[in-house]
């Protein structure tokens, strides 16, 4: 339930790169561009909003941290502050829809290199209470060949082992069919499952 323009902004700081970075980032945003306050004496800075992020320079941006990424996240905050993306929008459509409209809007622009499937999923199970989105990478792909293999061909786990080789990532097409089988098997509550998978592979030094 993380609100969904915090998302959004935080998937595309997101991209190749990680967590410490990340948080370091966005903490660099919040001190520059978001409104001050305090809490039982406490300073902070809250996250930015789209239209600070809309009229801030890419070079102010960069100052932040942000490198590459300073001219996605001012193109993406422009879009949600002139209201040609409405993330509210996303909340009331059904999962498929959702994610083509984001993907359409935002995600499939070639400006925004590094955003795509999995970040939509991501942002739709986040924040826009679509619990049935299954987001996948290549290592999450890996931990569903091996605890539900009997889901899958052959053939796709010989792609994805084609398309890792070449590319260090999943191809729209592998991606499209385990997120199909995966929603299918689990219903619903996908994203929920998604999560406990995780958490488990990652606790358990599973590779």
């Amino acid at each position: 339930k993380q609100v969904a323009w915090e998302c959004l902004c935080s998937f595309v700081i997101a991209t190749n790169t990680n967590i410490p970075r990340i948080k370091l980032m966005v903490s660099n945003l919040c001190q520059r561009f978001g409104e001050s306050g305090s809490f039982e004496g406490n300073p902070y800075s809250l996250f930015p909003t789209p239209d600070s992020l809309a009229e801030a320079s890419v070079e102010e941006l960069k100052a932040c941290g942000l490198g590459y990424r300073a001219r996605f996240v001012r193109s993406v905050a422009q879009k949600v502050s002139s209201g040609s993306v409405d993330l509210e929008e996303l909340k009331l459509l059904d999962y498929e829809r959702g994610r083509d409209l984001l993907i359409e809007r935002i995600i499939g622009e070639k400006t925004l290199l590094g955003i795509g499937r999995k970040a939509a999923d991501c942002i739709l199970l986040f924040s826009c209470g679509k619990d049935s989105a299954f987001p996948i990478d290549v290592w999450m792909a890996r931990v569903l060949f091996r605890y539900y293999p009997d889901l899958f061909d052959e053939g796709l786990v010989a792609r994805l082992d084609s398309s890792v080789s070449s590319s260090g990532r999943l191809s729209g097409g592998a991606y499209e069919r385990i997120s199909s089988v995966m929603r299918e098997y689990f219903g619903e509550y996908a994203g929920y499952a998604q999560q406990y998978l995780f958490h488990d592979a990652r606790s358990s030094g599973l590779e």
